[in-house]
């Protein structure tokens, strides 16, 4: 672990406030697969519907435990600018987080 997985650790799911993907989409830290992950839905998708995308460990995207690396994935999977992302990932997250991705977006 690192201090920012360490902040994450415990949290769960915490809210992803991009726009046009913020009505459902979440992102997080599992602790169990030492991974970030985000499971993204269009707001114009049902919540009850398996996310559009699921970045997560196994899947097409490289695992992570670099929240840069999870905003540029983000960024990709959702053809948002990676600044944008970096920005509603740090509206939700701890403070250490949060200062970690501003500084850099």
């Amino acid at each position: 672990m690192n201090n920012i997985t360490d902040a994450l650790n415990g949290r769960g799911q915490m809210p992803l406030v991009l726009t046009g993907w913020d009505d459902y989409s979440v992102w997080g830290y599992d602790p169990m697969m030492d991974a970030l992950f985000a499971q993204l839905w269009r707001n114009t998708d049902s919540s009850r519907d398996e996310p559009r995308i699921w970045i997560s460990p196994g899947g097409r995207w490289p695992v992570t435990t670099d929240v840069n690396v999870l905003a540029g994935q983000i960024a990709e999977a959702t053809s948002s600018a990676e600044s944008d992302v970096r920005v509603a990932l740090a509206r939700c997250a701890p403070a250490v987080v949060k200062e970690h991705l501003l500084a850099t977006a």
